[in-house]
Order: C-alpha cells, then sequence, then structure tokens
C-alpha cells in the first residue's frame, strides 16, 4: 500500500469527519469476555468464504484507483444522505467545494444511489444470511465488511459513513495498530438493544486483505 495515500486517507476524519462529543449518562462498559469470544467464533464461520475474499479484494483494487478528492467526495454523499445536511455539515460543505457543479440535492440523491446498491450487492446478502443464520437468534444486531483501503464491501443495514479507514475498526484490525489485531467498542444503547461492536481482520493465507465489525447484543451474549 502507498504510504502516502495511506496517510492521505486517514487524513479524512480532519477533513470531512464529524462524531461531536455527547454527554454520556453512564459511564462507559466494555462488553464480558464472552461477548468478544463468541464474535470471534461467528466470524471464524465463515470469514474464509471464497466469494467474499474476492469480493474484498476487488473492492480493494477498485478503489486503490480513487483519488483523495473523490473518496472526500463519495463519503460525504454517503453521509448526508444518512444522515442528513444538518449532521452531516462538514460533508455537506465539502461537497460545495469539490463538486460545486452539483446541487446538494443531488449529492443526496448521489448518496441514497450508493447506499441503495451497497446493502443489494451479494456481499451484503451474505451477510445478512449469515445474521439470520446466528444462534442464539438475534445475538448478532449488524456485520460489515471493510476493504483494504476501508471502505464498506458489503453491509447488513446502512453504516453512517461509506468510509472507515479513518476509524479504529480498520485501523486496529487490518492495519494492526493493535498487536492484538482486535477493537472492542463499549456498550452501547439503540432502540432499546444493548450492543457492543467487535471489529477483526479479514486474512487470506495469513494475510490481513480487509476487516469485519459486528454488533452483539449483550443482553442476548453473556
Amino acid at each position: 500500500m502507498n504510504i502516502l495515500r495511506f496517510a492521505s486517507l486517514i487524513a479524512l476524519s480532519a477533513a470531512i469527519g464529524t462524531g461531536s462529543a455527547c454527554a454520556e449518562d453512564k459511564a462507559p462498559e466494555q462488553p464480558s469476555p464472552a461477548v468478544v469470544a463468541y464474535a470471534k467464533e461467528f466470524v471464524a464461520k465463515w470469514s474464509d468464504d471464497a466469494k467474499l475474499i474476492a469480493a474484498i479484494k476487488a473492492s480493494t483494487a477498485k478503489n486503490s484507483k480513487l483519488s483523495f478528492d473523490e473518496v472526500t467526495i463519495l463519503d460525504s454523499q454517503w453521509r448526508v444522505a444518512k444522515s442528513g445536511v444538518e449532521k452531516e455539515k462538514r460533508a455537506a460543505e465539502a461537497l460545495k467545494e469539490l463538486a460545486p457543479g452539483k446541487s446538494i440535492d443531488e449529492h443526496i440523491k448521489a448518496g441514497e444511489a450508493l447506499i441503495k446498491t451497497a446493502l443489494a450487492t451479494e456481499t451484503s446478502k451474505f451477510l445478512t444470511e449469515q445474521l439470520e443464520k446466528a444462534q442464539p437468534k438475534g445475538a448478532i444486531t449488524e456485520i460489515f465488511v471493510m476493504d483494504g483501503w476501508g471502505w464498506n464491501v458489503g453491509q447488513t443495514s446502512a453504516t453512517s459513513d461509506y468510509y472507515q479507514g479513518d476509524e479504529g475498526k480498520w485501523q486496529k484490525t487490518f492495519a494492526s495498530a493493535d498487536p492484538n489485531e482486535i477493537e472492542i467498542l463499549d456498550i452501547e444503547e439503540e432502540d432499546g438493544i444493548r450492543f457492543a461492536n467487535v471489529s477483526l481482520p479479514i486474512k487470506e493465507n495469513g494475510k490481513n486483505i480487509g476487516a469485519v465489525t459486528v454488533g452483539v447484543d449483550v443482553n442476548i451474549v453473556k
């Protein structure tokens, strides 16, 4: 991987990132070792699937051709389509600067098309099948797979952003910033479900080629 390009992509967090701080009502809580073990075992069952490996490699090859501006535009379009201009003001500003030939409404429509296409891929269908087969039922809340640059390859539901390369879920797994090649986030609650995201690398012949994040319901897996 080109080091300068890698550094430029990591800089996306400064260029278009959001992530405003929110007051926490409760102290952060890490999931139990049982949750982490479950996530590892769950991913191990299907992460070496030949079609999944091929899709990750194809996505990595395709996205290696993108310029920094193209990366910013695509991710910003996804963000404003998923979360709205008010929440993604910096993404909207980036679109105005880098792609002024389109109105913000046109960018939102482009982002909606990106999301629709991503959710309809064979990889996304495959991941949805894995989620639905998880036992106990409901134990897995979400799955998304990233390529060798940090782009979504497939997901069971639309993520808040398209590019994950500026986040620990990719940096601590694929890029091995963490010697344990894992990121374990604090427990969150959404729509009454308490879950924790666990991210791991996806390998081919012992080499990291991508990464995966799985959400585990901590009330089901204890």
